[in-house]
């Protein structure tokens, strides 16, 4: 059985290639897509884009040349295959490279609006080594971790410019830590629980590049599930495109 499928994140209209015995986006990808404000200009980049779920759905909300930035081969050749199905070749480009060596391609200070859906788990973290290489990869700390994602972020960034990442509360401490040697200071976050009785699983993070202090938002938390399994109304309207 083909584990090849075509996808759309919310009501974007942009299809995404997947293959699930690789990876596939997942309830992450979705809530940063709705999370992310881009710029309507100029130039968005997607670090990490695994895909590219997140960046080539956000050409459904701006203008700007929007950068995929994916290391594994596998994962950049589905983002290219989506470029050309959606017929969005003068608005999306794929940078299939390590982002340590992105500034071969974007120059520094340069970039609007940047998201990102990091690798959240440390290469000492057991679980986090599976038999699905390009899996771990995307998972975990193995070809990049957070203080280097966070200077890619710094050094692309114009001052004043935002980026917007997905997290695990569990690191939260770590993050906002390397932010801040990095200049990078979050505006807003969000927190998000399976259901009111349950601690938080996911962070939202809306983060500035500037040297000045900046004021925190923080937003009230999202609950996906009322009960049984049934979504919440907001949970029903951002995965359905409604917000």
């Amino acid at each position: 059985m083909s584990t090849n499928s075509q996808d759309i994140i919310s009501n974007s209209g942009i299809i995404i290639n997947q293959d699930k015995k690789l990876y596939s986006f997942n309830l992450d990808t979705i809530l940063l897509y709705n999370f992310a404000k881009p710029a309507k200009k100029g130039k968005v980049v997607d670090l990490c884009a695994g895909n590219g779920a997140i960046g080539l759905s956000l050409t459904a909300k701006t203008k700007a040349q929007i950068y995929l930035v994916e290391i594994q081969k596998e994962l950049a050749e589905l983002a290219q295959r989506s470029i050309e199905d959606n017929n969005i070749e003068e608005q999306v480009h794929l940078i299939n490279d390590d982002l340590k060596n992105v500034q071969q391609y974007i120059d520094h200070d340069t970039v609007d609006t940047i998201v990102c859906n990091p690798p959240y788990f440390k290469l000492s973290d057991q679980t986090a080594i599976k038999e699905n290489s390009v899996l771990a990869i995307a998972r975990h700390e193995i070809k990049a971790d957070l203080t280097d994602i966070l200077k890619t972020i710094k050094i692309l960034l114009k001052e004043n410019s935002h980026a917007y990442l997905v997290y695990r509360p569990e690191r939260l401490s770590e993050l906002m830590s390397e932010m801040l040697q990095q200049k990078l200071q979050p505006k807003r976050i969000r927190f998000v629980r399976s259901t009111k009785q349950k601690n938080a699983n996911l962070v939202l993070l809306d983060v500035i590049k500037t040297v000045k202090s900046a004021s925190l938002k923080v937003e009230p938390d999202l609950v996906i599930y009322q009960h049984d399994q049934v979504l919440s109304k907001e949970a029903e309207q951002i995965i359905n495109g409604k917000c």
